[in-house]
């Protein structure tokens, strides 16, 4: 009976440390760039090849496959020229394709509704509702679709207009995809959503190739009005998180991941990780509030809602080229990878006592105390193993000190900053210490007072 016993709590054992990872569900052949899931029912899109259209407006596109078994069984029912996939909280499913007829420079896309789970398709007319905003534009492209957790489904709209101008606009519907309004051409919006209660973010791009700026928007009405947070970033965004104590995460083109809040009249963005991600996924379980990353060849990295990198939560993947995180409605997250789709409880994925203790990012922590007499320490961390030096400086640029020079395994340290160095009596005034790692240079100013 003891044997029986004990083999059942390991059986147990084991089957709780196989499922506390993620685990595939099909499409393992293919790339996957999009995922929608209502039920049982799985949607996917994969990455069969790509075009850009202008700078940085990547148009991809692929199959379509559906499951209804939640993954245990796949049928392709649409067989190229797939862009973006999405459902509606009534089951409605919105497909967005390249024309057959596209011939460059004049792409064009076609959106399509099905209210059978994908069987039968019909073309709505989204631009022609529209049409006024697009007065003057030779060429315009739906890219995608966002619908928010109240079923207002947004459609971005890219628009070329003379001299290859770009502009993303928005088009939204609030009787699930039936009729069409806009704001209009002065907002420049809809790349990028994300939904907090009745609070809609949004980023959009305009400018010319090569030169684009990004712009960041706010309703607080379900889209009916829109207020500017900051217009004119030099850089282009790829992910975006909204939460409820008013932060937002997102990430600038290869420069990692910042947060701000929608409060800060200054907008002054702190950075929180040198991830570069290509996409991203928001949360709320109701009691936490987070963000989660995918990388191109990182795999999957939680940070919370006020900017804490929580480290990585890729175990059981086998592939770590995150295309696309999505969410469904029964508790599980979705991650679209280079090597088919993977799914894992959400509550796995955000629970911090499996959090690992590698960093993930070089961080040079402000010093402590500060201000500070006689002593202070400087903490950093690095995620790999180089060759490190903290050295002090004076408000002149003069050396004070070097504190470290040496090969530093990756991990986290700590270091003292005597005000005494040898026989010279440092004098109170404003210092500063760098932290340099291979490419990696920091530096942060500390004071003493005495």
């Amino acid at each position: 009976m003891k044997s029986l016993l004990h083999s059942l709590f390991f059986f147990l054992l084991l089957t709780q440390i196989c499922f506390a990872q993620w685990v595939q569900v099909g499409l393992s052949g293919e790339t996957i760039k999009d995922i929608a899931v209502t039920n049982e029912t799985i949607f996917a899109v994969t990455n069969d090849g790509c075009y850009v259209y202008g700078y940085r407006l990547e148009v991809c596109h692929g199959k379509l496959y559906r499951s209804i078994d939640n993954g245990l069984n796949w049928q392709m029912i649409i067989d190229s020229n797939v862009v973006d996939v999405a459902i509606s909280p009534t089951g409605k499913v919105f497909v967005v394709k390249d024309s057959v007829d596209n011939v460059k420079p004049y792409f064009k896309t076609d959106v399509f509704n099905s209210l059978d789970n994908g069987v039968n398709w019909a073309k709505i007319n989204i631009t022609e509702q529209i049409a006024d905003s697009l007065y003057g534009y030779w060429n315009y492209l739906i890219l995608k679709f966002t619908i928010s957790p109240e079923g207002i489904i947004y459609s971005n709209i890219g628009c070329w207009g003379f001299s290859s101008f770009y502009q993303d606009i928005i088009a939204r519907s609030i009787d699930d995809g039936n009729t069409w309004s806009t704001p209009g051409m002065s907002f420049w919006i809809g790349r990028f959503l994300d939904f907090r209660n009745q609070n809609t973010i949004s980023i959009g791009y305009d400018g010319m190739p090569g030169a684009l700026d990004s712009h960041l928007y706010l309703s607080t009405d379900n889209g009916n009005n829109w207020s500017i947070i900051k217009r004119y970033f030099p850089t282009a965004y790829y992910c975006l998180g909204y939460f409820s104590n008013g932060n937002i995460i997102f990430d600038s083109y290869g420069e990692g991941i910042y947060i701000v809040n929608v409060v800060d009249t200054t907008f002054n963005p702190t950075h929180i990780s040198y991830l570069n991600p290509q996409t991203g996924q928001s949360f709320s379980t109701g009691l936490v509030e987070g963000m989660l990353v995918g990388t191109g060849n990182l795999g999957v990295f939680l940070f919370s809602d006020e900017g804490d990198s929580l480290g990585s939560r890729n175990e059981g993947l086998t592939n770590l080229n995150i295309q696309t995180l999505s969410l469904d409605n029964n508790g599980y997250v979705y991650a679209g990878t280079g090597s088919g789709i993977w799914r894992r409880p959400l509550s796995e994925v955000t629970s911090l006592k499996d959090a690992p203790t590698q960093p993930t990012d070089f961080i040079l922590e402000q010093n402590y105390p500060n201000p500070f007499n006689p002593s202070t320490k400087i903490s950093w961390q690095s995620p790999i193993g180089s060759h490190q030096t903290i050295k002090v400086f004076d408000v002149l640029g003069n050396e004070i000190t070097t504190l470290v020079d040496e090969f530093k395994p990756a991990g986290r340290y700590e270091v003292e900053f005597q005000s005494s160095v040898g026989s010279r009596h440092l004098a109170s005034g404003i210092y500063f210490y760098q932290l340099s790692a291979g490419s990696f240079v920091q530096t942060k100013k500390m004071i003493l007072i005495r």
